[in-house]
């Protein structure tokens, strides 16, 4: 590693911000102490803050000695999941069913040990916006700052961000395209008709009706769609019943669609809206349904993602870069900023013998040791796309 010297010598501070927002983390749209804490570190830094951008989203200026060039947005994210942490730590999160089980913590480390830096050295022509944005967890953040303007008050040429991964300790993965799939949300409620267990023939039964709705569109993909356009139905909830000897009024289901093509999108959204009218029809109840669409595709712009990928070579090393692989299932709401601006969003792994727990793990905890890293990289490439003339 050729880690920028002058973030290896803040690291200290970074693993501290790092662990104090573990332990106080903050769900979608409520991140104000986490705002409170990011902006006070801007301005320490002596950095132009703009809070209430889209909600609780930060916005940093920093504006290089160099005179007049491009404008860049390096993108973190503020929230937290709904999740209860499983393990004791130190750092273990201070608030039950709350917890940084994604690694925001580490991101937003890693943007202000970057500010910290650049800062104390703006040798650079141009601007660096430092974006920390509220919701990103399926609540729309991204769409509210774009919605409060965000490009608009604080111009960006382009635009970066990361995320930790699974994948091993320092490796860097850019895709040149299609980084990460759009995310649907569907929620379905079968209304029958309830009563006693005993006597099921004088009932509308919502529970075999919902059972065989929800093997019927997780079957969807492989009967609809073309295998070398990958899509995945997965209902991850089901709800019915409080009794062993009665027969409830209603059952639900929800879940997620994941897919990377527009088309196949819709095409999944109509048939799991006309088999779920169709079977509650055929056995004499009724359904409705509520589905979102929160997460567009991620797909990064080509030359913004070779333009990370120096950056990164140049601090991790070939040897540990890797381009354009499978594209990823998950999602991203990025992907709304990289509608409106050339960018790039790439993957930083963080597994070693200490970190194997995934995303979205109870186990979960961010590998500090990728924050020098990663706040390395967004340094050079500041340096590289914003040279002083």
């Amino acid at each position: 590693m050729k880690l920028v010297t002058a973030v290896q010598q803040i690291e200290p501070e970074m693993v501290a911000w790092r662990k104090y927002l573990h332990a106080n983390p903050e769900l979608g749209f409520e991140e104000l102490e986490t705002a409170r804490f990011v902006s006070q570190k801007l301005e320490e830094f002596g950095i132009e803050v703009a809070q209430g951008v889209g909600g609780p989203g930060v916005v940093g200026t920093l504006h290089g000695t160099g005179g007049p060039g491009l404008a860049i947005g390096i993108r973190a994210e503020l929230d937290a999941l709904p999740m209860t942490e499983a393990k004791s730590r130190p750092h273990a999160s201070r608030h039950p069913g709350r917890m940084h089980a994604c690694g925001h913590d580490g991101h937003m480390a890693i943007l202000l040990g970057a500010a910290k830096t650049l800062a104390a050295n703006p040798q650079f022509s141009g601007t660096v916006r430092f974006i920390f944005q509220p919701a990103e967890e399926g609540r729309g953040g991204a769409r509210a700052m774009l919605n409060d303007r965000l490009f608009d008050k604080f111009p960006c040429d382009e635009i970066y961000a990361l995320h930790n991964s699974e994948r091993n300790f320092g490796q860097v993965v850019i895709y040149e395209a299609v980084v990460a799939a759009a995310a649907d949300r569907f929620e379905i409620e079968i209304n029958g008709r309830g009563g006693h267990a005993a006597t099921p023939h004088l009932t509308v039964d919502p529970i075999p009706i919902a059972a065989r709705l929800l093997l019927a569109i997780e079957a969807l993909p492989g009967r609809l769609i073309n295998v070398s356009q990958p899509a995945i139905v997965t209902v991850g909830k089901f709800q019915a019943g409080e009794a062993f000897n009665t027969i409830p009024d209603v059952a639900k289901l929800a879940g997620t669609v994941r897919c990377f093509d527009p088309t196949v999108r819709d095409k999944l959204e109509y048939h799991i809206r006309k088999i779920t009218l169709a079977y509650a029809g055929m056995y004499g109840a009724s359904a409705t349904i509520n589905y979102e669409s929160p997460f567009a595709p991620t797909v990064n712009w080509a030359s913004q993602a070779k333009f990370a990928g120096q950056a990164a070579e140049s601090i991790v090393g070939k040897e540990n870069m890797l381009w354009n692989p499978t594209p990823e299932m998950g999602s991203e709401d990025f992907s709304f900023m990289l509608q409106k601006r050339p960018g790039c969003y790439f993957l930083l792994g963080q597994n070693d013998i200490d970190h194997q727990a995934a995303v979205h793990d109870t186990n979960y905890d961010f590998n500090d040791a990728i924050l020098t890293i990663g706040a390395s990289i967004w340094v050079r490439l500041v340096e590289q796309r914003l040279k002083s003339k």
